[in-house]
């Protein structure tokens, strides 16, 4: 084969030429020939001419787009071209089989030929390009150059079918070399067998798990059997575990008493009263668990420090708070997903890190959905040329720093941007586009994109630009997807100028085009690289309101309950309310949230939208719990009567209800702290701010508020005015009776929950 036949527009065929190879006539044309087909060809004779040469260059160059991103692929399809078409030995591996006559001088232009391919060069050849992705769409690129071939036989088979202006302009057949090239007679391989599941249960394999339950029943059974044998380790568990055995014997002996001698009952209550006492109210004397004996002492004594000096502890609270707070210079919130989700020492992440480095990050999207909101095709002449003015309109945007869509989109071949729309078969040129032949041209396009190639010079399929279509009828398509395609960089400078575009393009041009009267009956969607970060932001700032509302509502409940309202006058009323109170509480535990956030952030990591959303809720509800407990065991030992100053008051109080408090307390700290083991980052900064928080909360809770609680008592004490202290009034004697409240639950609230219906 030599020469070449201009059939038509589409079509040029070579000529049947059998002669011997010639060398190239000019400099030019072996330069051509060298830098397209290898250094093989730097010397010899040829099989083709220059006009050949120019249609190979152009042919492969619409594949270098696809494959051109693998070496050993696009060498290897050019090798195999190269060959059928210039190489000298051509005629060894290529027989025409049919021809055409033309009219050149009775010249006749191949129509039909062979191509023998050997099996080895097949496979390296196949084997070098099935895995590429095709950057545009992320499919392969064997979709498209092989059409989903499965071996080598089809790849070389789908290129040499007979395809004008898509694939080859005349027919190429490949007869096999030997029976091995034909897949029919190849035996299949059983399949391998495949490998039985290990045993999990949880992170442990089952023996591991068996094992572990065996020896702990084994050391369970061994500390039975050591307490019932020795008399003083039963009784060291015992004082540990703050069990009376003793005392538990004897009541149920008393109990068996009391039923076999009913005849004697006044006899025993006469004579042994005291006994009987003890023996029926458990409480009464009990042996005091060391622990608890311990921590009522530290915290009597603890209080008791804060009521005395109730001033200079409040004052060193709020310096330590302040000292904690001044984290918040620091701060700043961690918007990104893969930092937010992903372990640093995740083995993906350390791969895609490598991968950015090397490959830059992946590109950045921008998706543009129009649905017909009738069950009818959305594709119409007139929703096509405003779908090309909607286009030009985003091209021609600038952001606020001046940058328009071709400064930063992704374009891999030329000055072309990647925008696939159902516009690029006109390559998004309203000009190209015909409104009347638009039905024709968008099937013939569906059908072959090769054949309308976008500026990009890369095929769109079809699946990629509508949507709701049935049968692959692309005209009943529903809906059209527009994506446009942005670079994205490890350079932050380089990502600000895509983030101020993507922007541009929501403030000026997305948010807006639903209200335009040419896409009536159209619900247009829209999505970014920065919706995600945009919709988080709304979402932050919209909840901001509601961390208000719950902490007025919790002030005002927390400033009605605290109080002990036996009175409607209103001057009782004004000494008895506790809104001051209501607030130091209140106070505590957003200083104790804002602390914790100082600290976090003081270590130089970012907070997550979790920790300033929940926290709030969370240390808010941990502890305003502990503030009722305090005041309302102090109104308990105040309705006791006894002769005892505030201070002491104030100190049994934190006294009996401290252990309890601590740990509790205690016990949320360590389980946050134990969520810090999770290497998701937002898991894990989250469960630190939470511990930090609800232990600060706890401080603050035995220390400030037993000091705020002890001057609201010498307010009280002292008949001055709730929130305006400096104020004294003559108010009535405090009624010693149940609070409003108290009354509300006793003899209301609880009679209608345990009313029998």
């Amino acid at each position: 084969m030599r020469g070449q036949y201009d059939k038509d527009f589409f079509t040029k065929l070579p000529y049947v030429n059998n002669v011997p190879a010639t060398a190239p006539e000019s400099s030019s044309f072996r330069k051509l020939l060298v830098n397209t087909c290898g250094v093989e060809y730097m010397t010899g004779p040829t099989c083709c001419d220059e006009s050949q040469l120019d249609s190979l260059v152009s042919q492969v160059k619409q594949a270098k787009a696809i494959i051109g991103s693998c070496p050993a692929c696009w060498k290897n399809f050019l090798q195999f071209w190269c060959s059928f078409t210039c190489s000298p030995n051509q005629s060894t591996f290529v027989n025409i089989t049919a021809a055409e006559p033309t009219n050149d001088n009775d010249m006749f232009a191949v129509s039909n030929a062979n191509y023998w391919v050997g099996d080895n060069f097949g496979t390296q050849f196949y084997d070098s390009c099935k895995d590429i992705k095709f950057t545009s769409s992320n499919d392969f690129a064997m979709d498209l150059i092989g059409g989903g071939a499965k071996n080598w036989y089809g790849m070389v088979s789908y290129m040499g079918t007979k395809r004008p202006g898509l694939g080859s302009p005349f027919q190429i057949d490949f007869p096999p070399l030997n029976q091995t090239d034909c897949q029919a007679v190849c035996p299949v391989l059983p399949p391998t067998p495949k490998e039985e599941p290990e045993c999990y249960i949880g992170l442990l394999r089952c023996w591991s798990f068996t094992m572990l339950i065996t020896y702990a029943t084994i050391l369970v059974l061994f500390v039975i059997l050591l307490v019932a044998k020795n008399k003083k380790a039963g009784q060291w568990l015992q004082r540990f575990l703050g069990v009376d055995l003793d005392r538990m014997e004897a009541r149920r002996l008393y109990e068996r008493l009391v039923i076999s001698d009913d005849h004697d009952e006044d006899a025993l209550e006469d004579e042994d009263d005291d006994e009987a006492n003890h023996l029926l109210d458990p409480d009464y004397t009990p042996r005091r668990y060391w622990l608890n004996s311990r921590l009522q002492n530290w915290f009597y004594y603890q209080g008791l420090v804060c009521a005395r000096y109730p001033w200079a502890v409040i004052m060193t609270s709020l310096v330590f708070v302040s000292i904690c707070s001044l984290g918040w210079s620091r701060f700043s919130i961690e918007r990104s997903p893969i930092h937010l989700w992903v372990s640093p020492t995740s083995t993906a992440l350390a791969q895609k890190a490598h991968f950015d480095e090397n490959f830059t990050p992946f590109y950045r999207t921008t998706q543009l959905f129009f649905v017909n909101e009738a069950d009818a095709p959305i594709a119409s002449g007139e929703r096509l040329e405003n779908l090309f003015r909607l286009e030009d309109e985003i091209r021609q945007l600038k952001s606020p720093s001046g940058h328009t869509l071709q400064d930063i989109c992704f374009h891999p071949t030329g000055d072309a941007c990647i925008i696939q729309s159902v516009t690029g078969y006109w390559q998004s040129d309203i000009d190209n586009y015909d409104p009347d032949q638009w039905e024709s041209k968008l099937e013939k396009c569906t059908s072959q994109p090769s054949l309308c190639l976008p500026e990009f010079l890369q095929p769109l399929k079809p699946e990629m630009l509508l949507g709701g279509y049935q049968d692959q009828n692309y005209l009943t398509a529903r809906a059209f997807v527009v994506t446009f395609v942005l670079r994205n960089s490890l350079n932050a400078t380089e990502t600000a100028k895509s983030e101020q575009w993507e922007k541009a393009l929501l403030a000026n041009i997305l948010t807006h085009v639903n209200n335009r009267p040419e896409w009536e009956g159209v619900r247009i969607s829209y999505s970014t690289e920065s919706s995600l970060e945009t919709e988080l932001n709304k979402s932050s700032n919209t909840d901001a309101g509601t961390v208000i509302i719950s902490y007025l509502v919790m002030f005002i409940y927390a400033s009605i309950a605290l109080g002990r309202l036996t009175s409607l006058n209103p001057r009782r009323l004004l000494i008895d309310s506790k809104f001051s109170l209501g607030i130091c509480g209140i106070l505590i535990v957003i200083f104790s949230v804002s602390s914790a956030v100082g600290i976090f952030s003081f270590t130089g990591k970012k907070i997550t939208l979790i920790i300033a959303e929940v926290i709030p809720f969370l240390v808010l509800a941990v502890g305003v719990d502990n503030i009722f407990i305090l005041c309302h065991e102090y109104q308990r030992r105040v309705e006791l009567g006894q002769d005892e100053s505030i201070e002491e008051r104030a100190a049994k109080t934190l006294g009996k209800m401290g252990p309890s408090i601590f740990l509790s307390s205690l016990s949320e700290t360590i389980a946050f702290g134990l969520g810090t083991l999770v290497t998701m980052p937002a898991v894990s900064s989250f469960a630190i701010v939470a511990s930090i928080a609800v232990f600060i909360d706890f401080v603050l809770q035995v220390t400030c508020f037993v000091s705020c609680l002890v001057l609201d008592a010498h307010r009280t004490q002292n008949n001055r005015v709730d929130c305006v202290p400096c104020v004294r009034i003559k108010a009535p004697e405090v009624i010693e009776k149940e609070g409003i409240l108290q009354q509300l639950v006793k003899y209301y609230y609880v009679p209608f929950i345990l009313n029998r219906v």
